[in-house]
């Protein structure tokens, strides 16, 4: 029995979260979290050819001024999980921590290695990736043509 339009729509639609990252993407993206403060916080990623990316502590929560911490990032090959791939990225901080997210392939959600520790702020294991609206990256992509 071949399985219905519908059904094959749906699937692409669960697996496209993180195509883009799987596939490295071509226009940044960004991930929040929380610290163990409350505030929020958010990993910024410049497009991969650029290699950088941005934390940023909101202090949403605390009240405290937001901070901005430099880092470098490296989306590593894909593992292979079954059939489903399995995005992950490292991060690195000027003080030479790292930090590893692996994502979800069906989900917006991803998951740290570790509770990192940067510019005194520790950080929760569970990030969020954040998409930009398709429409406006659809609309830039168009732009650039």
């Amino acid at each position: 029995m071949r399985p219905s339009l519908v059904v094959q729509l749906s699937a692409a639609l669960f697996a496209w979260p993180l195509s883009s990252i799987a596939a490295e993407p071509v226009a940044s993206f960004s991930m929040t979290g929380v610290s163990d403060r409350g505030d929020t916080v958010e990993l910024r990623f410049d497009a991969p050819d650029a290699r950088t990316a941005r934390l940023l502590i909101k202090g949403d929560r605390t009240g405290t001024p937001a901070k901005t911490v430099p880092c470098s990032y490296e989306i590593e090959p894909v593992q292979k999980s079954g059939t489903l791939d399995n995005p992950i990225i490292k991060i690195r901080f000027p003080d030479n921590q790292t930090l590893t997210i692996a994502c979800d392939p069906l989900s917006d959600n991803c998951h740290a290695d570790s509770y990192p520790t940067v510019s005194g702020t520790t950080f929760s294991m569970l990030w969020r990736i954040q998409r930009a609206d398709p429409q406006s990256v659809h609309a830039k992509g168009l732009a650039r043509k």
